[in-house]
């Protein structure tokens, strides 16, 4: 802030320039110094002529040094403030040229006066530097708007000159020197006149973001395709399991309710024959019984909000050894059930419960060992480990069991390995993100 002598200030002086100022006290102090200078030169010269011509003389020569020295002074001070201002442009004027050079973006400042734009080398990628001299530079750049963007721009650019909307954003299409379209954002901001109200200069940016729509519009579409992927895999669980629970019905209880059908009729035929044939029916009623308990053990789905996990296990094992003898050793090891959410508490449960059904048909096995862990970090564990006869992998690995499995894992991204050999068990390793 500039401050300026107290007589300026007069409510009553007139606001002049600092230059109208000096302008006006310069004189004043020159007809001050010619008017007493020349009453000092007559009381000094008393009537003599010669010695008031010299005074007269010395006091124009005295002036001109006088006058010369501050004129000297002041020009120098002039001088060397419009060269400190000029050189303090010059420096804006780089800093500003090396931010345009090194702004990622495209910057653009159009004067609606002269109808004229300064555009940085990013902008002019979008717009020819041929077209700068020509005086149509609001309709050059809507050309090159994508013709699906362009009305909707247009309107929005009224609207923007019509209400004040500030700062003016907005997402479309523009034509790069490539020929190509580049899906872009701009920002800009209306500069209008203080008394009037007119448009004086649009000054904004324009930034290339293609790569981050193509990146969300691929984020898009592998959800997408992970959604399906995962609606497919629940949809083949439940495939699966029913194509398994069919197998089941058709394969066993069928099958025996089929024979003890056969030893009803004989009854039927052959009263005399009751009790031995009765004793036979009951067995195969009895087995029907069991086997529909186990199966729909299996079906049964664990309620974890009044049980855990380890609790839902150790149950089948449980349902499982009343059925069949097999010795079960449970290990959680530093399983945190905390973490996990009903979901893949489930799916834990069905894994462990799809292998166990396969030891019990296939394996011939007397023990089965299990182990859930997640001390690895995020990644959850389930080892199935048994003492079977073992078999080839690549021999049963399209097995319902097996599929089941691995569709459940499928849903989380989860995966299975596999280890086996006839005559020494088998093991069953899944794992997935928990």
């Amino acid at each position: 802030m500039k401050i300026q002598p107290p007589f300026l200030h007069g409510r009553y002086l007139p606001q002049l320039s600092a230059s109208a100022w000096l302008t006006l006290s310069y004189l004043a102090l020159s007809v001050v110094w010619v008017l007493l200078g020349d009453s000092l030169a007559t009381q000094i010269a008393g009537g003599n002529t010669v010695l008031y011509e010299k005074i007269q003389s010395l006091k124009g020569i005295v002036f001109v040094l006088i006058s010369g020295l501050f004129l000297y002074l002041f020009s120098r001070k002039l001088y060397l403030g419009i060269e400190l201002s000029h050189l303090q442009t010059e420096s804006i004027q780089k800093k500003y040229q090396a931010l345009n050079e090194a702004a990622r973006e495209g910057l653009f400042d159009y004067d609606f006066r002269e109808n004229k734009a300064t555009l940085n080398p990013k902008m002019k990628f979008f717009y020819p530097a041929e077209n700068l001299d020509a005086d149509n530079f609001l309709q050059n750049y809507q050309r090159r708007i994508h013709p699906d963007d362009r009305e909707r721009l247009v309107r929005e650019y009224d609207e923007v000159i019509k209400t004040g909307k500030q700062p003016w954003n907005s997402e479309f299409r523009l034509l790069g020197m490539d020929d190509k379209y580049y899906r872009v954002t701009s920002n800009a901001y209306l500069i209008r006149h203080a008394a009037t109200g007119d448009p004086l200069r649009m000054i904004g940016a324009v930034q290339d973001i293609s790569d981050l729509r193509n990146l969300q519009s691929e984020y898009y579409e592998q959800k997408l395709k992970h959604k399906r992927t995962l609606a497919a895999s629940i949809i083949k669980a439940q495939e699966n399991e029913r194509t398994r629970w069919a197998e089941e019905l058709h394969d066993n209880v069928c099958q025996i309710l089929s024979v003890a059908s056969m030893y009803a009729k004989d009854i039927v035929a052959h009263p005399e024959n009751v009790t031995s044939l009765g004793g036979q029916l009951n067995k195969l009623v009895g087995e029907s019984i069991n086997e529909i308990r186990q199966l729909s053990a299996t079906i049964r789905t664990p309620a974890f909000d009044q049980e855990t996990l380890v609790e839902a296990i150790e149950k089948l094992s449980a349902n499982i050894n009343r059925l069949n003898p097999m010795t079960f050793k449970l290990d959680i090891g530093d399983l945190n059930e905390s973490g996990l959410d009903n979901e893949k508490k489930l799916m834990i449960y069905r894994v462990v419960q799809e292998q166990v059904n396969n030891i019990i048909k296939y394996a011939e096995a007397r023990k089965v060992e299990i182990k859930l862990d997640n001390t690895t970090g995020s990644a959850v564990i389930i080892l199935v480990r048994d003492d079977g006869k073992g078999f080839d992998p690549e021999k049963v690995k399209t097995g319902i069991g097996l599929r089941n499995i691995q569709s459940r894992l499928q849903v989380y991204n989860g995966s299975l390995e596999i280890t086996s050999s006839p005559g020494y068990g088998c093991l069953l390793k899944a794992e997935f993100s928990s």
